[in-house]
């Protein structure tokens, strides 16, 4: 038992005199140079974003998408003038009942549409079924109407107030998602402005 120990002992101590022999240490290798010429900057984004034109309902349903979907978004409404659109219409009806009726009839051929909310008498029953930008998308949906057995539609010239609303930050995901959104309002589009230093 003895010789045992005693040849493992003389083991440790040549392993641990002779280790350092073996085991050289490897210089740290050196960080690969950058090649100064192969690194683009890219340039901050300091656009604002603009997303307009709106009138009337769609001012109220693009300001209830912000306050939704961007809730720490900063952004102002601008106005941007007038502009004369072509309302197709359903004139006033003899009362509510008859624009109930009218109204499930529309439904039922698939088509949409909404009670005037006008307060003028002349608008009171009326329906709405869209306000274009060409007279010629408007006498088309006309004629599709009337196919389907609506013969009262009318189509009115409508001017509209248009407003627009700007947006002081921006990035790539909010234009896109922002763009996602504008398709779903005719006649709206997102743009990359330059930011007013003032603000």
């Amino acid at each position: 038992m003895k010789t045992v120990f005693v040849i493992l002992f003389l083991l440790n101590i040549i392993v641990f005199i002779a280790m350092p022999f073996f085991s050289e240490k490897k210089p740290n290798a050196a960080p690969a140079m950058l090649n100064a010429e192969k690194i683009i900057l890219l340039p901050v984004n300091d656009d604002c974003l603009e997303w307009g034109n709106f009138y009337e309902e769609q001012i109220q349903y693009a300001d209830n998408v912000m306050k939704e979907m961007y809730p720490e978004l900063s952004y102002e409404w601008e106005n941007v003038g007038n502009a004369l659109k072509y309302w197709l219409v359903i004139p006033a009806l003899p009362n509510k009942e008859a624009t109930n009726r009218m109204i499930n009839k529309l439904r039922n051929f698939g088509i949409a549409s909404f009670r005037v909310k006008k307060t003028e008498e002349r608008w009171k029953n009326a329906i709405s079924l869209g306000i274009y930008d060409d007279k010629q998308q408007a006498v088309k949906q006309l004629e599709e109407i009337e196919k389907k057995g609506i013969s009262n539609a009318v189509i009115e010239d409508y001017e509209v107030e248009l407003k627009k609303i700007v947006i002081d930050q921006s990035n790539f995901t909010i234009k896109e998602q922002l763009q996602k959104t504008a398709e779903q309002l005719e006649g709206t589009q997102i743009i990359s402005i330059q930011c007013n230093s003032d603000k």
